[in-house]
């Protein structure tokens, strides 16, 4: 069978995150998941006659992070045009793009090892621009006829699109750039990149290319793909699909494809071409033209590279490539632990963060971002178990109830981390200035005094026996003291490992 080359390319989309829309002042992302259908919607939005477009100068600030940061050619005079398509969910009949002269062109973003690529390799933007999202189709679960409702909260938010040069091989690649990618955009501010909020989709181009031959195939359109668990599946499938169709000696049709329940790709329609969208310059916006002043200003702005603060969080804090994915793959987490790490033993601050406050996340959840622990206060709650003054259970617990006040107390000055302990009278020692190192070590000492025979059979190998120990300790703090800190100086004590 003749070998044959996938050739890829990318179509980014990802919403600016701003408060307001592209040309409008509706809100772009209140309450985006709670607001009635059509709260959000001012007259232009639903395109009535006479209302005029104002373009959003943060859209155009967070375009201008997004082009330095893929390093790419800003075009100083950049013009709006009208591409026309009809979908319920666009009032306009046409949507406000950049055809003709894109906000910028080039650039490129470089994937390396620790973006799951074997080898470095840089991958080619051709072009940024910027442009209006649509609506929402919802189709109701209860509907017996197919009723389609249609939501203008989203129509009009801003939109940066970013069109890559088919520099991909792989389905491997594509999901280690789109993950990048996504990580990049919420890095410099420009996008949320939430997936679930349909703020970040992209579009994958595909088609085969015979090895050897300097001709690309026929590319079809794989429309919308918002999650990376089928993009992977999706796009193999549809190679394979192509390269089954040239061994037959059939041809591969120019569509634009979707996905079904099992993530293979389905006929949608037949691909338009650019004719087909009767591009035409916008007679109501003028050119946009952006200052050196302007640039000069957001590139002061820009936050470290994606690369600088990997090697910084592995130089600086010693932290393995796991941790450092972990970090950089929650947005805000970068921030929140070099800041909860300020004074603090870095690897303890790692783990309280990345296993304790993450797990309480995912049970409420929520973000990072959305935490209503700050870290002042976690710190506090840290600094109360390391300090020996609640054990780690206990701590778990504090910060239990921490969030349910953040819910309960809306408004009201919440208790901090030691507040609640001392309320459920979780404190060893009977009170915050309590010396429970001193506390435990004073009640091990009685024990091991009354039981010589059990230290002589714990000294011979029967380490199990330490648990009667433990058990008697923690007896005796009812259930306060650290089990860690019980375990380790009981060790210490009678000289085992």
């Amino acid at each position: 069978m003749t070998k044959y080359i996938p050739v890829i390319g990318l179509e980014v989309h990802a919403q600016i995150k701003t408060a307001t829309k592209l040309f409008s002042a509706s809100p772009a992302f209140a309450s985006r998941l709670t607001d009635a259908p059509n709260s959000n919607v001012s007259l232009f939005d639903a395109a009535f006659p006479g209302s005029l477009p104002i373009l959003n100068k943060d859209c155009v600030r967070l375009a201008l992070k997004t082009a330095l940061a893929l390093d790419s050619s800003i075009n100083k005079r950049s013009t709006f045009d009208r591409k026309h398509y009809f979908y319920p969910d666009l009032p306009h009949g046409y949507q406000i793009t950049q055809h003709f002269n894109p906000f910028a062109k080039g650039g490129h973003l470089s994937l390396t090892k620790h973006d799951g690529l074997a080898n470095q390799k840089l991958f080619r933007i051709q072009q940024i621009q910027i442009e209006q999202d649509s609506g929402k189709l919802i189709k109701p679960n209860f509907a017996a006829t197919p009723q389609v409702h249609v939501d203008l909260n989203r129509a009009g938010v801003g939109v940066l699109e970013i069109v890559t040069e088919p520099d991909f091989s792989s389905a491997d690649e594509v999901v280690a750039f789109m993950k990048k990618m996504q990580r990049l955009l919420w890095h410099i501010g420009a996008s949320s990149s939430d997936m679930d909020e349909g703020a970040w989709r992209c579009d994958v181009n595909i088609s085969v290319q015979k090895e050897g031959s300097s001709e690309y195939g026929v590319r079809t359109e794989l429309k919308h793909v918002s999650k990376f668990s089928v993009v992977k599946t999706a796009i193999e499938f549809e190679v394979a699909r192509q390269i089954e169709l040239l061994e037959k000696g059939l041809p591969v049709l120019q569509e634009t494809m979707g996905l079904d329940e099992n993530g293979h790709t389905v006929r949608l329609r037949g691909k338009e071409d650019a004719p087909d969208y009767r591009y035409m310059p916008e007679p109501d916006l003028p050119a946009m033209v952006i200052t050196d002043a302007l640039i000069d200003h957001v590139r002061a702005t820009m936050p470290e590279s994606l690369d600088v603060r990997r090697e910084r969080l592995e130089t600086e804090y010693g932290l393995s490539a796991f941790h450092i994915g972990v970090l950089m793959d929650e947005p805000g987490a970068v921030e929140y632990y070099e800041e909860l790490a300020k004074g603090r033993d870095k690897a303890k601050a790692l783990s309280w963060l990345t296993s304790v406050l993450f797990a309480q996340l995912n049970k409420n959840e929520i973000r990072l971002l959305q935490c209503p622990v700050g870290v002042h206060e976690f710190g506090q709650l840290i600094d109360l178990v390391e300090g020996g003054k609640v054990s780690g259970l206990r701590g778990k617990d504090v910060l239990r109830i921490m969030f349910e006040n953040s819910l309960t107390l809306e408004g009201a000055k919440k208790p901090s981390a030691l507040d609640i302990a001392t309320q459920q009278d979780w404190l060893i020692g009977g009170g915050a200035e309590g010396g429970a190192t001193d506390l435990l070590e004073k009640l091990i000492g009685d024990l091991i005094n009354k039981h010589p025979d059990l230290v002589k059979a714990i000294k011979g190998g029967k380490t199990r026996k330490l648990k009667f120990f433990s058990g008697e300790v923690m007896k005796a703090t009812k259930g306060k003291a650290d089990p860690v800190l019980v375990d380790r100086i009981l060790k210490s004590k009678i000289g085992v490992e």
